[in-house]
């Protein structure tokens, strides 16, 4: 018969309670170091931010900056701080800090010009609009050979910027263009450019422009005309509208009815117009318009024309 037993227990010493020192830095450290850690630091960011947004870069400051030509990866991915100087800059101007400082432009268009020989995309866009918020007629000749860029988008941006400058200069650039450039959105936009700056003298080739392969540009021309009071783009106009009604064009010619822009274009635009063709599509488009906001707008149209008004451009 085998007998088991069982072994003694053995006692264990309590585990030997923390120095009271220690405990009382734990405590320490937890209720009052690191809050005060955590609140310096918010501090700190804070007093940074407050410190970064009291700095208002100026014009001068900024075009130095885009002009750096610093940075290892620069042949291969472009400086991000080039072109974001040169969206900086378009926006100091926008907001009214024009180019005070003479040799300023120069420098601008000089900058302009050697991105696109970098092949700087983004960095010659904003330094087209930039050069369009100055107004100065000195950016006009930089422009105008931006409407031969190789990228639609810096094209547009100078077709813009010469409507921003205006004057005669930048008005026989835009003139050109719509006679003659390839890229039907320069065309358009050069168009509507000088509808907007009321360039009478260049009715003639905004009525050339009338028909022009694109219909986009055949309407903006209509509507600049209207614009400075030539009725050539009467007819244009009125097929504008009238592919928004029910008595107008057949079927399939209808527009896109979540689109009206084009109808209240052209009513804006028939509203400058005298005589009885004008008068009657108006009277259409308010009775058969598909579009109650078309309605309405031809009938306020109908009834600036009744009333002893001046002439407003749409």
């Amino acid at each position: 018969m085998t007998v088991t037993t069982k072994p003694p227990a053995v006692e264990v010493a309590p585990p030997v309670p923390e120095d009271g020192d220690k405990s009382d830095w734990k405590v320490v450290l937890q209720f009052f170091v690191v809050p005060l850690a955590l609140v310096a630091v918010l501090v700190t960011v804070f007093f940074g931010l407050q410190v970064l947004r009291s700095r208002h870069p100026d014009a001068r400051s900024t075009l130095v900056d885009l002009k750096s030509t610093g940075g290892f990866l620069l042949p291969w991915v472009g400086d991000p701080k080039r072109w974001q100087s040169g969206y900086d800059l378009s926006l100091l101007l926008r907001s009214g800090q024009g180019v005070s400082d003479v040799p300023l432009l120069p420098e601008m268009a000089d900058a302009f010009r050697e991105a696109r020989r970098n092949g700087d995309l983004k960095l010659r866009r904003y330094l087209a609009l930039a050069l369009g918020r100055t107004g100065d007629a000195r950016a006009t000749p930089a422009l105008g050979e931006g409407l031969d860029d190789e990228d639609g988008e810096t094209r547009l941006y100078c077709a813009w910027g010469l409507m921003q400058i205006g004057g005669g200069p930048s008005l026989a650039v835009l003139r050109r263009a719509v006679a003659s450039h390839s890229d039907a959105g320069v065309r358009k936009m050069a168009v509507f450019a000088l509808g907007q700056l009321g360039d009478r003298d260049g009715a003639d080739a905004l009525r050339r422009a009338l028909v022009d392969r694109d219909a986009d540009v055949r309407w903006n021309a209509a509507i600049a005309l209207a614009r400075v009071g030539d009725a050539s783009g009467e007819p244009v106009l009125i097929e504008m509208l009238e592919r928004f009604t029910t008595e107008g064009a057949p079927k399939r010619m209808a527009a896109d009815p979540e689109d009206d822009s084009p109808a209240l274009n052209a009513i804006r635009a028939l509203s400058l117009l005298r005589g009885e063709r004008p008068r009657a599509a108006l009277e259409r488009a308010a009775r058969s318009a598909k579009s109650e906001e078309i309605r309405g707008t031809a009938r306020l149209a109908l009834e600036s024309r009744a009333a002893p008004a001046s002439r407003t451009s749409p």
